[in-house]
C-alpha cells in the first residue's frame, strides 16, 4: 500500500503547500485556534492532498464526496477508528474554508459522515510482552533506544516526547517534567533505564557548544527538534525492522504501559496515574479484560 504519510515538509505540488499554508492562518486567525490544534488539523489535511495529488483525481477545485470517500475508505485499511474521527472531522474543516474561499467549486464537506464506533469496543491495541522485547532488540540508534524506551515505560504521548527539553530532565531527583494536555505539568519519575538511555543518548549524540534545548533531535544537520510525526515514525521503522507485521505508531507503546501495570498486578487507578488522566473512566477502557488475559491480567486487578 502506498504511505499514506506525506512529508513534515515539502514533497507536495507546486501550490499545495501553500493551501495548506493558508489554511493553518485561517484556523489561527479566524477560528483562534491553539497552536497545537492547527498542526493536528494540518497533519490530518496534509496526507489527504497529496494522496488526491498522487492518485490522479484530477484538480482539487473540483473535488467530489466520492474522491473523499474513497481516500477515507484507504485510510480506514491502516487506521483506527479513533485516527479517523479526527480525519474526518478536520476534512471537513479544511473541504468547508477550501468552498467559503472559492477554491472549491461545490460545497462537500456536509456530505462527510462521521465515524461511529463503539466508545468502549475493546482495550486498546498493545504490543504483546513478546512483540515489545523484539522491538527492543532491534539495532538501533542510542537516540531511537531513549524514544522507545520513554513511550514504553512512561506511556507519553509522542507530542510530550518530542518537546522534552533538557530543562524538563532531573538527573539528581530522577524525575521528569512532563506538560501533557492543556499544559498541565506533571513530574514523572525517571527510572534507571530510561535514564541510562538518556544519558548515553545525550553523551554521544549532543555536540559541545549545541544551543538547542530539545531533547529530541533529527540526526542530521541542522538537527531541528524531532517532531511528534518523527517520534511516532522512530517507532514504526522499528517495528516493521522487528518484524511485527501491524502498523506500530507512538500510541500503541502508551497502550503498551498501561497494560504492563495492570499485567504486573496494578490497578486501573494505577495505570490511570500512568497515563496522566484527568479522569479514571478514560482508563475504563482497559477494564475490557478479554484481551487484557491473554498477558495474564487477573480481572480483579481492573476494579
Amino acid at each position: 500500500m502506498d504511505n499514506l504519510c506525506a512529508p513534515a515538509r515539502g514533497g507536495l505540488p507546486d501550490g499545495l503547500d501553500e493551501l495548506l499554508a493558508d489554511f493553518g492562518d485561517y484556523l489561527g486567525r479566524e477560528r483562534s485556534l491553539a497552536q497545537a490544534t492547527v498542526d493536528n488539523y494540518l497533519n490530518q489535511a496534509r496526507p489527504f492532498v497529496a494522496w488526491h495529488a498522487r492518485h490522479g483525481c484530477g484538480p482539487l477545485p473540483a473535488l467530489t464526496i466520492c474522491d473523499v470517500e474513497r481516500f477515507v475508505a484507504w485510510r480506514a485499511a491502516s487506521y483506527s477508528p479513533g485516527s479517523l474521527t479526527v480525519t474526518t472531522t478536520a476534512l471537513r474543516a479544511l473541504l468547508r474554508w477550501m468552498f467559503l474561499d472559492g477554491r472549491l467549486e461545490v460545497q462537500v464537506a456536509e456530505g462527510i459522515s462521521p465515524v461511529r464506533y463503539p466508545a468502549r469496543g475493546g482495550v486498546p491495541k498493545f504490543l504483546s510482552p513478546a512483540d515489545l522485547a523484539a522491538l527492543l532488540a532491534v539495532d538501533m540508534s542510542t537516540r531511537d533506544r531513549a524514544v522507545v524506551l520513554v513511550l514504553a515505560r512512561l506511556g507519553l504521548r509522542s507530542k510530550e516526547v518530542a518537546e522534552l527539553l533538557l530543562d524538563d530532565v532531573d538527573w539528581r531527583g530522577a524525575t521528569l517534567r512532563i506538560i501533557g494536555k492543556g499544559d498541565d505539568h506533571q513530574l514523572m519519575p525517571l527510572p534507571d533505564e530510561v535514564g541510562e538511555a538518556l544519558a548515553t543518548y545525550l553523551h554521544d549524540c549532543r555536540r559541545e557548544g549545541m544551543a538547542e534545548r530539545h531533547v529530541f533531535l533529527a540526526v542530521i544537520a541542522p538537527y531541528r527538534p524531532l517532531g511528534r510525526n518523527g517520534v511516532s515514525s522512530v517507532v514504526t521503522r522499528l517495528a516493521r525492522r522487528a518484524g511485527i507485521v501491524e502498523r506500530v505508531g507512538a500510541h500503541r507503546l502508551r497502550h503498551t504501559a498501561a497494560t504492563a501495570v495492570l499485567a504486573g498486578g496494578g490497578s486501573l487507578a494505577e495505570a490511570s496515574q500512568l497515563l496522566r488522566h484527568r479522569s479514571h473512566t478514560a482508563t475504563a477502557v482497559y477494564a475490557n479484560s478479554r484481551e487484557l488475559r491473554l498477558v495474564g491480567v487477573d480481572r480483579r486487578v481492573c476494579c
